[in-house]
């Protein structure tokens, strides 16, 4: 007797102009269009014609700084989400809007009126990304010399999603027309002024790695972004989480599990793989060099790019934490590997991500392989580059899903909760 598939949950992820640090030189690639509203307001027709549970937006708070690392040599702008997401948010009907906002460097009341406003505004399709900002170079534009510790940094979102959640519940209950907070981060006496939250409360999402933010996800997320390279990644990952949510005392089945998968597509897979050849060759080793000075706050460009990597230098002189450079690091000094050659490989594959190259038929077998092997509960994707990748997506990998019985044909709600099958909280 067989049984139906597991229900396979789609999200986009978008920031700047795709996945692979060259994608924006691709010659079907829109650089310059991700400051233009006409091309948001396409990318969310596309995500909702291929009934994309939602449309996530990343965020950073840091500025880039003056080594030649920004935005136009890197294409990766992070625009406010709230405005991108509500400019998409008017020209469609059900896909969901997720903006990534700190607890670190924000307050709970401004932060909950804005998602209330966001699901409001749009019928009920807000999530909330929930991030505690780990870049030093934040601290700076709020007014501080070092970014506070991370324990502390987690303890401080627990609070802050708490008052949040207890001013949306607010909203519906005539007897707690305001709350009064009083705890260890935030003293809070207030209400929201609007008349109800369509969701009750937005969908909360996660994507801390370590052991606190896996603990703080099994205590608050709905839905989790995560890295999983390989299936065994992604089902160790998924059974770690569902065992502290259990212990947490929430179902584990009321959270969805949704790892990065960048891809690239064309008609056979030797096609696929030249394709992807030609990307990684976009972003010559200066720009690869650049990729990876950003990504650990130090300026590479200062060593010769043939050199070996002087990890004792970088470690000593980084911004991040010191262990967590070194550790990153370590396999390409073993290796013996030069700057450029590591910083090639790192700007394929950042964050462990997922990467598939190949047809649309074997992309949409690999997921249903991870859906019923029990990898994930679906994909953050992550197109080689943009527009063009996530028009091939939608246009020949959605239908092969739907035939599948993997993926829907129509929304069947008009939430984002009912498109991840979370029960609504008003």
């Amino acid at each position: 007797m067989s049984t139906a598939p597991r229900e396979l949950h789609i999200w986009a992820f978008l920031q700047g102009i795709g996945f692979y640090p060259g994608g924006w030189r691709h010659p079907l690639a829109q650089p310059r269009s991700v400051f233009d509203r006409a091309y948001y307001e396409e990318v969310a027709r596309l995500a909702e014609r291929g009934r994309f549970d939602a449309i996530v937006f990343g965020d950073q708070l840091q500025g880039r700084d003056a080594a030649g690392r920004t935005p136009e040599r890197l294409a990766i702008p992070t625009l406010d989400p709230f405005t991108l997401l509500s400019t998409m948010g008017a020209v469609t009907e059900n896909v969901g809007l997720v903006a990534t906002v700190s607890t670190t460097y924000n307050a709970p009341i401004g932060v909950a009126e804005r998602f209330a406003s966001l699901d409001l505004a749009s019928g009920g399709r807000a999530g909330w990304n929930i991030v505690t900002t780990a870049h030093p170079n934040s601290a700076p534009n709020f007014g501080e010399s070092a970014l506070m510790e991370k324990g502390l940094r987690y303890q401080r979102a627990e609070e802050f999603v708490n008052v949040a959640t207890q001013l949306w519940d607010a909203v519906d209950d005539p007897a707690r027309a305001s709350i009064t907070h009083k705890g260890q981060w935030f003293d809070v006496e207030g209400r929201l002024d609007t008349p109800y939250v369509p969701q009750g409360r937005p969908v909360l999402v996660q994507a801390g790695q370590s052991g606190d933010g896996r603990d703080f996800a099994a205590r608050t997320a709905e839905a989790i972004f995560c890295p999983a390279a390989t299936l065994e990644a992604g089902q160790a990952f998924r059974n770690d989480i569902r065992d502290r949510v259990a212990r947490a005392g929430r179902d584990p089945d009321g959270v969805k599990i949704m790892p990065g998968l960048a891809f690239v597509l064309s008609d056979t897979e030797e096609s696929a793989q030249r394709k992807e050849r030609e990307l990684l060759e976009m972003a010559d080793d200066g720009l690869c060099i650049e990729y990876l000075s950003e990504s650990i706050g130090y300026d590479l460009t200062r060593h010769d790019a043939a050199g070996l990597i002087p990890i004792d230098t970088i470690v000593a002189e980084c911004e991040f934490p010191a262990e967590d450079i070194r550790r990153m690091l370590t396999p390409g000094v073993e290796r013996g590997q030069s700057i450029a050659d590591y910083c090639r490989g790192y700007a394929r594959q950042p964050r462990g991500h997922a990467i598939f190259v190949g047809t649309a038929e074997q992309l949409a077998a690999r997921m249903g392989h991870w859906i019923n092997e029990g990898g994930c509960d679906g994909f953050t994707l992550q197109p080689g580059y943009m527009p063009e990748e996530l028009r091939l997506f939608v246009d020949q990998v959605v239908p092969l899903l739907q035939d599948q019985g993997l993926l829907r044909r129509a929304y069947e709600g008009s939430t984002l909760r009912s498109h991840l099958g979370l029960s609504s909280r008003r």
